[in-house]
């Protein structure tokens, strides 16, 4: 079975024992075929909205700097970038080691560094980056040559359109997209139970990915010392 939008709009319409579209007729869908085509971008869009950090909206972003300039723009489908990932990439020509990238607070930055953006040839390799409050990034001390930067971000997703469009989220979870674009589609009827009953199981589906995807718990490592239990006899 294809993972699309013509197949996912189609197993919404078969629930509901209406005639189903074809790939050439997908754009020319009506009515209720149509409400559908809607119900499933409803239901693709509430399961990106439930949980910022799907992995499967994951994506790492390249920057090539400019030499003098401070600040940079993040990519216009951005939706929560991770600062903590922020890396010079390494090149022997331009003289850059690459590594991390120390998160500097946008305050501290005022207070002592700014004056570098009125200062001509004081660039030199970055060594931090700063959130800037317009949602953009910033880098002390600015570049000095064309290196490169890389961070990791999640993405917010567009609207599936054409018939084959698929969507961002993984095919296992086809169900889950296909309850809640059922449950849309009780509601565009006003069919309130049913509603309320399809809903609640495209929740609990969103549940289940989370617990599966998005749930994760971060590797702690014991500092704990031992201590020499034969040192302490001999005392």
């Amino acid at each position: 079975m294809a993972y699309n939008f013509l197949d996912l709009t189609n197993e919404v319409i078969s629930r509901f024992n209406e005639v189903v579209l074809t790939e050439s007729g997908f754009v020319s869908s009506r009515g209720f075929q149509t409400q559908c085509k809607n119900a499933v971008n409803d239901a693709i869009n509430y399961v990106n909205q439930k949980e910022y950090s799907w992995p499967f909206n994951h994506t790492t972003q390249t920057d090539v700097l400019t030499a003098t300039t401070t600040r940079y723009t993040i990519p216009a489908n951005a939706k929560h970038v991770d600062y903590d990932t922020f890396r010079l990439v390494k090149d022997d020509a331009l003289g850059c080691g690459g590594g991390k990238l120390r998160i500097l607070d946008y305050k501290e930055y005022l207070g002592r560094n700014i004056s570098q953006e009125d200062e001509v040839d004081v660039g030199a390799v970055p060594t931090n980056v700063f959130r800037t409050p317009d949602n953009n990034y910033g880098l002390y001390p600015y570049p000095d040559k064309a290196y490169s930067v890389k961070y990791e971000y999640y993405l917010y997703t567009t609207s599936l359109v054409e018939a084959l469009d698929a969507p961002t989220i993984p095919q296992q979870y086809r169900q889950v997209i296909v309850d809640g674009a059922t449950a849309y589609g009780y509601q565009y009827r006003g069919e309130a139970s049913q509603y309320q009953l399809n809903f609640a199981r495209f929740e609990q589906g969103i549940k289940n990915m989370q617990t599966l995807l998005a749930n994760r718990a971060d590797y702690i490592r014991s500092t704990v010392l031992s201590r020499n239990t034969t040192s302490l006899a001999s005392l």
